[in-house]
Order: structure tokens, then sequence, then C-alpha cells
């Protein structure tokens, strides 16, 4: 299939050869980076700094099923149709795809993949080289200004989101948390929620002619996690060691505040979720000089984190919040089965409870304290964190967030070189943001992989929690 590639920079237009790819060149420039203080809703590592971008070409739109399958003779996607973006991959799928739709053209692969000596599945090096012409990954900044393109405000598309302009969860548009029990901002509308991907080709472009760069599902770019270099102005690549990988854009099931332009969401590079997706970006021909004077870019796992494993007789603790059971409920099955393979001896079951517990309708009762960014005061206290190897973190999922009592705890410990997984209950909105939130918080732990479920989660809660166990090497 041949597509066009759109330069943008003066209203020209050049026609070139790219397989199943619609190319648009983005004319770089410099900008800033990140959110202004007063932005509602904003986290802190979104820092606002000046950075400088040579040009790019990338693809207007997600990557699609029907190409994704063609190159790589899979599709992983839950909600199946050839034009929809994919899902269910992870970052390291993403970089294979590029480098195999690179190799498909004739064009040079831009990353080498390594594993290290270890054995361990996470211990890889990713080396980037910067000169090659073939398909990559954007960087966290290219992300950013491409979705921007030219726009200084909260969204590409203004200071407010509508189901109209996006595809996310739109009974939940930026600033509801702010609005839910009494709606005072007119600007705040909620909608209809689809509840799975649309078409790449949906929606109204932005201005660099690029669709879905909010919504639908959230992409991996390139860059590993951690606070802004603000001293790397010129293309800048992110940290070179690091445990998280960046997804941008927020999803279908996300709110509205996690659809921002400066969002970021900070995901274990192995994780594979039906929010996940990517789209692919080359080098211009005047970024092969002085804009990448760095030939090659090497990322590693940090080797802190990756020395963390699970002995063969581990202390784990099992702590859960719960409102209404669910998770309660849980977090009992989980402990009867760690005690069953490890011992009574070896487990511990810890409620955190909240010294003034909240009472009442439940959205009513948290608002207050999200808005505020509050953190509870807490009647549970841990003894010893020191002694637990791997923690179980259970929680129902709160404003597509962790509930802030359990931030209170998160905050309360040192969880340095210890296992954490989360499980969490939700009524609809799947893990929300909170696995961002928690990777974020817990720098110097591994946090393995997930567990979500819908309310009570149904008759096969306890195979699905034995699944959710096992993959987490327990």
């Amino acid at each position: 299939m041949k597509s066009q590639i759109i330069s943008l920079g003066i209203l020209s237009l050049a026609i070139s050869v790219f397989a199943e790819s619609k190319m648009v060149l983005v004319k770089g420039g410099t900008f800033t980076m990140g959110s202004p203080a007063t932005e509602r809703q904003r986290q802190l590592d979104e820092k606002q700094h000046q950075v400088t971008l040579g040009d790019f070409y990338v693809d207007a739109y997600e990557v699609q099923q029907k190409d994704y399958e063609k190159i790589t003779g899979k599709n992983p996607s839950t909600f199946k149709g050839g034009n929809l973006p994919v899902q269910n991959v992870t970052y390291y799928d993403a970089i294979e795809f590029c480098n195999v739709k690179s190799r498909a053209e004739g064009l040079q692969e831009a990353y080498k993949v390594s594993r290290g000596e270890s054995g361990k599945t996470r211990d890889i090096t990713v080396t980037w080289n910067r000169s090659a012409n073939g398909y990559r990954l954007l960087t966290e900044a290219e992300w950013e200004y491409a979705n921007r393109a030219g726009t200084t405000t909260v969204f590409s598309t203004g200071k407010w989101n509508r189901v109209e302009d996006a595809n996310y969860y739109g009974s939940y548009p930026y600033l509801i948390e702010e609005n839910y029990m009494h709606h005072t901002n007119k600007n705040v509308v909620p909608g209809s929620v689809i509840d799975e991907p649309v078409a790449v080709n949906s929606y109204k472009p932005n201005a660099f002619g690029l669709y879905n760069m909010h919504g639908n599902v959230s992409e991996w770019v390139f860059d590993y996690y951690g606070e802004y270099n603000e001293a790397e102005k010129q293309n800048p690549t992110g940290p070179r060691i690091g445990i998280y990988r960046v997804n941008r854009g927020g999803a279908y099931n996300d709110f509205g505040k996690h659809l921002r332009s400066a969002y970021r969401s900070a995901t274990n590079p192995l994780d594979s979720d039906q929010n996940l997706g990517f789209r692919i970006a080359r080098n211009a021909d005047n970024t092969k000089g002085a804009a990448n004077s760095i030939a090659t870019f090497e990322t590693k796992f940090n080797s802190e984190i990756n020395a963390i494993s699970i002995p063969k007789n581990p202390k784990i603790l099992v702590a859960y919040f719960s409102y209404s059971g669910n998770t309660q409920s849980a977090a009992e099955y989980i402990s009867k089965q760690m005690k069953k393979k490890y011992g009574d001896g070896n487990v511990d079951l810890v409620e955190i409870e909240m010294a003034k517990p909240y009472r009442g309708g439940i959205y009513e009762v948290t608002q207050k304290d999200l808005n505020s960014d509050a953190r509870p005061p807490l009647k549970t206290k841990i003894k010893d964190m020191s002694k637990y190897d791997v923690v179980l973190l259970g929680y129902p999922t709160w404003w597509a967030s962790i509930p802030m009592p359990v931030f209170t705890f998160l905050e309360s410990y040192d969880f340095k070189g210890k296992t954490v997984a989360s499980f969490s209950s939700h009524g609809g909105t799947r893990y929300g943001d909170s696995v961002s939130d928690l990777n974020k918080k817990l720098q110097k732990s591994y946090v393995g992989f997930p567990f979500e479920f819908y309310y009570s989660g149904g008759r096969d809660l306890n195979s699905r929690v034995d699944n959710w166990l096992k993959r987490n090497g327990l």
C-alpha cells in the first residue's frame, strides 16, 4: 500500500512511499514541555521546561491490527478489527514490530535488544541507533510536541475534553472529580462511554494531522520513566537506566485527566494490557547529523531493582484497604493460598484501616480528600515492614487511582528491595491509572504484574487470582 508523507512546515506536500503507514513529517522547533503549576489535576512529574526538537516523521495513526498482524503474524488484541489499534502489546513487542517492519522494507533497524546473563526476563538492554532510517517509537518529548501541535492548553483541543473529541471514559471528563457531587463548572460535560477502542482514523485530527493522540489506546514511547533532565534541552531521550517505560495519551477507559497533553503514565515494560498500544516514527533526513549528536543511546533495567528476587520461602504481607468488602474477600483468598504454599508463619494478612473511617456514599466522602491530595491518618501500624520480601497490596480503584488512605500507607514505610504486586476491585474502569501511581511511588521496589476484578470478581475470581500469583512468581 502506498501512502503520503505530508509536510506540515509551510503547507507543502511531498509524496513518498511508505508501506501501510501514513507518515506525517513534523517540523521541529522549541516548545514548553510539561504543565504549569496552575493546571488542575496535574502531577509533580510534569515540571515545565524548554525542549528543542529536530524534524521527524510520525504515523498519523496508532498501529492498526491489520498491519501488526501482517508484520508479526500475531494479533493479541482483546477487541478485534483490522482498522482498530493493536492492544495488549508490551514495550518490547512494540520495539520488535519496529525492527521487523524496518527489515521488511529494507531499512536499517533502529534497535538492538539483548538479554543479560542474570536469566531474568526483565534484564534487557535496548540500544537505539539514533542515525538509523528504520522505524522507531517516538521519544516522550517528540510525543508531547506532536500531541500539542502548537497548542499550550490542557489538551490539544483546548481547555476541556469532550466525547466528541476523543475516545475515553466519557462519564468522567476533565475536572469531574471537582464537580461530581456539586456540578458548578458548565464546561465539565459528562458524555457517553464506548468502553472499547475505535478505528484509528476516528475523530478529528490535531493541527499536525495526527489522529487519536488523546484516548483510544495509551501509546508506548521510547523513554524510561524518571524526572525530567532539564539540562538535556535538545532531542532528549530520557534516563539511561530505569524500571518503568512511559506511555502517553490515555486510553478508551481512562478518565479525562489522564488524557492531558502533559500527563505521564509509568508502566512495567513487560506488562501487556488492553489499554496499551503504540504508534511509529522515523527520522527525517536532517536529524542524522547535529540533532543526533549521540550516535547510539543505550538503556538498561536498573541493576539494583533487577537484583530483587523472591526467595524460596518468602515472608509475605497481604495488605488491603476495603470499603464494601470486595477487596477484603479477594485478600482473604490470596492470604489463604499463600499460607497453603508457604506456611502460616510466613504470611500476614493486614487490613489498612483509617483512624477515622469513611462513612456514607463513596463519591461524596472521598471527593474532598482526592481534590486536596490528602493523606488520611491510619489506625493500622506495621511493626516491622523490613521482614517482608513480598507485599501484595489490595485496594478499590477510586477516581481511576489509588484511594488516599493507601497513599498514606505507601508513604509510611520503606518498600526498598521488595517485590510488590497490586490487586484492585473496580466498578468498570479496570485499573484506571492506579498502577502507574503505584509505580511512581515505589521507585526502589520491583512492582510486578497487577490484577483487577469487577466488583466481587464473579465465579472465576479464584482461578484468575491463582493465575496472577503464578505470573508473579508466587
